[in-house]
């Protein structure tokens, strides 16, 4: 954005997106370099706007309608919070969560604490997990959603992932908790007639619902980590979306007839999400069920996107 402009000019400017304790620390620094720059706290946002530098975080083709608050000038300093779990609480401390709470940067965690946004921690309160399921987290990472899926005492859950080293954390992190778990690897790029989770081999209509956290442009979470703005590939974005489409494809004979499938990701790209969600429907016998769009500025964490299908 300031490329145009003297390195100390741009680095002083840049000053703007963080959150100053006393704002009269930058007016202060701006006179002693010698600029007329003056800002107060009303101001401090809309300052580089009224100079002609407007932030463009992410090209406006690509975004979801929902999302389109994430190009809005008046988001120039958002950064998330910092989210967990605690699975030792039955109190609802936010959106209705129950056990949520947000923790500082340096906080020591107890082990009953487990790091995870609001948003992935919203969209598991709306997956529905009865004690007969059998659950696959088939993108599991290293286990958040089933851990937060655990602490309600339903279900069997199976995980899988390609990263047999990730896998192995969500097996430990899941015996910490003393949460039960059937682990995988499993690259669902090709397909797959059956699945060894160990003691048991998984067939075709086996799983009453599957999950599936699919790999991402991680466009969601682009505020925690804002390099990505300038650094991010949009060529990249078909490979993203290839991939996704196979992973649903060759998980999708697991579910049973009237099982549920969650489609996810952590973007707001309308290519990544809404797109998928009308292929599903052609490509599936499927009826949608739910979609949401997780709106993480609102709440001060990530974004997300779910869209839930029943297979008929």
């Amino acid at each position: 954005m300031f490329k145009d402009i003297s390195i100390q000019e741009g680095l002083l400017l840049s000053g703007l997106y963080l959150e100053w304790d006393d704002l009269s620390d930058w007016n202060k620094l701006s006179t002693e370099l010698q600029y007329t720059h003056e800002v107060d706290l009303r101001s401090q946002k809309m300052y580089l706007v009224q100079l002609g530098y407007k932030p463009k975080y992410y090209p406006d083709e690509f975004l979801m309608p929902e999302f389109n608050e994430y190009l809005s000038p008046r988001n120039i300093s958002f950064r998330p919070k910092n989210w967990a779990k605690d699975h030792t609480d039955t109190e609802s401390r936010y959106l209705g969560l129950i056990g949520t709470k947000e923790i500082s940067h340096n906080a020591i965690l107890e082990d009953t604490i487990q790091v995870q946004d609001l948003s992935s921690q919203f969209i598991c309160s709306k997956i529905e997990v009865t004690r007969k399921d059998k659950v696959w987290d088939v993108c599991s990472g290293a286990g958040g959603k089933t851990l937060n899926l655990s602490s309600r005492g339903e279900g069997k859950f199976y995980l899988s992932d390609i990263r047999p080293q990730i896998v192995s954390n969500a097996k430990n992190r899941l015996n910490a908790m003393h949460y039960e778990g059937f682990y995988a690897t499993v690259d669902l790029a090709t397909k797959k007639s059956s699945i060894d989770f160990g003691d048991e081999t998984i067939s075709y209509d086996s799983f009453d619902i599957i999950i599936a956290d699919v790999p991402c442009s991680g466009s969601g979470t682009w505020f925690r980590t804002p390099e990505h703005f300038t650094r991010f590939d949009y060529s990249s974005l078909e490979s993203y979306i290839n991939r996704q489409k196979s992973i649903v494809k060759n998980a999708f004979p697991f579910l049973k007839s009237g099982g549920k499938f969650y489609y996810l990701t952590c973007s707001i790209f309308e290519e990544e999400n809404s797109q998928i969600k009308n292929w599903m429907l052609e490509k599936f016998d499927v009826e949608l069920k739910d979609e949401i769009a997780f709106n993480g500025i609102e709440h001060r964490s990530d974004a997300m996107y779910m869209a839930s299908f029943i297979k008929k």
